[in-house]
């Protein structure tokens, strides 16, 4: 038994990432940009990473008929307050570089860059009917590296320095990161509730 699995992301690093990890399923997975037929987005309205993980994982499996799998995810700098967090994608400047150059930016309006920080990872699941089954919940800690290093990784990995490896995420291997990764650790716990409950996505096809 295969299920084909809607990702809603059209991110290819976080395909690449999740790939890794679900590889050992039966399970295919589709990408938006895999399908025949381009899906509006959601207006993700709401409070928390939750939250917009349930709302897009409902969304996208009822536009496209498939089990749906939805990720939310925020940056969280102690600083600043704990933003961008939820807003982590929508910070001004439209590209990670951008985007990294913001949080610098606004950690240096006050003096210092040296911050605590986490990232934060929600995953939904909706059968194609957008009922939600599943929810899986990860973070990691780190502190804000001094300037942003490294080339691997996506979004806001130069930044983050995680102390028990001695690098930022963006100096990790891909299977460095996903063994202690805020995305991986809530995909582990997703791995383990689909390889256990197959035909529940299964009949929804």
């Amino acid at each position: 038994m295969s299920v084909r699995l809607l990702v809603a992301t059209s991110n290819a690093g976080k395909m690449r990432e999740l790939a890794a990890l679900f590889a050992d399923l039966p399970v295919t997975l589709v990408s938006l940009q895999d399908l025949p037929v381009t899906i509006p987005p959601p207006d993700e309205t709401g409070e928390t990473c939750a939250d917009n993980a349930r709302l897009k994982a409902t969304a996208y499996a009822i536009a496209a008929g498939l089990p749906c799998l939805a990720e939310d995810s925020g940056f969280e700098v102690e600083a600043l307050g704990g933003a961008p967090g939820v807003r982590s994608a929508r910070v001004p400047g439209g590209s990670d570089e951008a985007r990294n150059a913001w949080v610098y930016a606004q950690l240096d309006a006050r003096g210092s860059r040296d911050s605590k920080a986490r990232f934060v990872s929600v995953l939904a699941l909706a059968t194609a009917t957008g009922e939600i089954v599943h929810v899986a919940e990860g973070e990691v800690a780190g502190t804000i590296a001094p300037e942003p290093r490294g080339s691997n990784g996506f979004g806001y990995d130069p930044m983050l320095f995680y102390a028990p490896l001695g690098r930022t995420f963006a100096e990790l291997t891909m299977e460095e990161k996903a063994s202690v990764s805020h995305r991986g650790r809530a995909a582990r716990l997703m791995h383990d509730w689909i390889g256990a409950h197959l035909d529940t996505l299964a009949g929804e096809r």
